[in-house]
């Protein structure tokens, strides 16, 4: 699938039938791109609506992506946590904690600082999100989610998080396997590997340099695939 490297203001393509989707904008029938980006024409046949993947920038928020967010505020029945966008996101108590058995807690009883702290590290679920209000995170969503008590934090432009991933996981499955190391991925950029091994540390920030550096270009998983094979120690 070819991919164009488009600038801010450059049409797109033109169409009645066409929506503008994510960073790009309709005028009349003609889309047109919000930002500096990659544009995959191929990639509109299936629904009609014109994105952009930004070749830098902010998270945009979607509802259903899984995110890790750390925790910078705490209210009186809620978190405000820091996902790494242009907007924070809220974690309602009732969105983290499960009652057990039939016993409820009583609002005026709470302490959510007994629960997550500021600093504290979650993996979550965008469950909404508009453009009239933040983003709105649970931890109960799926097995898997809560707060993330180990492993090391790692940063990679949200842009580029679906080439970390690759194509049915192809990515992300080959750095695990190679590694031997437990990984989870934020679609907000954020990455955390589970292992004490800093070597394995250092050869997974080479990974995330290379790919923020070619991830336009083809061939970028057998370049990874080759680079790996050549580390020793591993």
């Amino acid at each position: 699938m070819k991919r164009e490297i488009v600038l801010p203001g450059s049409l797109l393509i033109t169409g009645n039938n066409l929506k503008a989707g994510l960073y790009t904008f309709k005028e009349d029938s003609s889309i047109y791109a919000g930002l500096l980006g990659l544009f995959e024409r191929d990639s509109i046949k299936d629904k009609g609506v014109v994105n952009i993947i930004p070749l830098k920038g902010k998270y945009y928020p979607k509802e259903g992506d899984n995110v890790i967010g750390i925790i910078v505020k705490t209210h009186l029945f809620s978190w405000l946590v820091d996902i790494n966008s242009f907007v924070y996101a809220i974690l309602p108590f009732a969105n983290a904690v499960k009652a057990k058995g039939k016993k409820k807690v009583k609002k005026f009883e709470l302490n959510l600082a007994n629960y997550l702290s500021i600093g504290d590290v979650i993996y979550a679920k965008i469950v909404s999100f508009d453009r009239n209000s933040p983003p709105i995170l649970s931890l109960k969503e799926k097995k898997g989610l809560g707060k993330v008590t180990s492993g090391f934090l790692l940063n990679i432009s949200p842009a580029k998080i679906p080439r970390f991933i690759g194509k049915k996981l192809s990515m992300i499955n080959m750095i695990r396997e190679k590694l031997g190391i437990k990984i989870i991925v934020g679609r907000n950029g954020r990455i955390i590997a589970f292992t004490d091994d800093e070597n394995k540390i250092e050869i997974l920030k080479k990974i995330i340099e290379k790919i923020e550096l070619e991830s336009h270009t083809s061939g970028l998983t057998d370049r990874i695939k080759m680079f790996l094979e050549s580390v020793k120690n591993v």
